[in-house]
This record gives structure tokens, sequence and C-alpha cells, in this order.
């Protein structure tokens, strides 16, 4: 498993919804290793992963135009990945490698 280290000003390089900024010195997870089966002793905590708000549906609606358009993009590519990509991944998975690991999301999307 990789994990890679990056400090501010390089938002630029990821695809965050409007208002994430990244920690000092944010730990990038790179979830590929499940592709080949492996699971860790201890996963993730949703709050380590979480791209998102934790938003309503009634809620998302008073956000901003273009999170509400984040939102139904990332909606649109996690609704359009197979069922088996989908048994691999939790949803906060899929939206911290739709907002984190370009690369990864290219390849889960051909599977």
């Amino acid at each position: 498993m990789a994990i890679s280290a990056f400090g501010y000003g390089q938002n630029a390089n990821y695809n965050l919804p409007p208002g994430f900024y990244l920690k000092p010195n944010h730990h990038v997870i790179d979830f590929s290793y499940k592709l080949q089966g492996i699971q860790l002793e201890k996963e993730h905590s949703i709050d380590k992963i979480r791209v998102l708000k934790d938003l309503t549906e009634e809620e998302l609606l008073s956000t901003s135009r273009e999170y509400q358009q984040y939102v139904q993009a990332g909606r649109d590519f996690i609704a359009g990945l197979s069922e088996n990509v989908k048994s691999i991944f939790t949803e906060a998975e899929l939206w911290y490698i739709y907002a984190f690991d370009e690369s990864l999301k290219i390849r889960i999307q051909t599977l």
C-alpha cells in the first residue's frame, strides 16, 4: 500500500470538491491494493477518507451550484462502475478515489 504526503498548494492535482482544502502534510491513500484482494487488518476510518460534507439531500440543495455539480458528477461516476468494483470498494473509498486518484479512477472504470 502506498501513501503519499502532500502539503498546501498542491490541490490542483486533485479533483476536490469546491471548498475542500487539504490539511498540511495530508497523506493520500492509494487504494489500488484492494484490486489485488489485499485487506488491511484495520480499514481506514470514514473520517480520514471523507471527501464530501455530511449533508442531507435538502441541505445539498442549499449549497453552491458548483458543489451540487461536483456531487452529481461523482454520483454519475460511481453509478457507472461495475458491481464488481462496487463490491471491492466502499462508497467512501470510491469518493476518495474520485477526488484523489485519477489513474485508479480510470482503471476501475474499465473493470
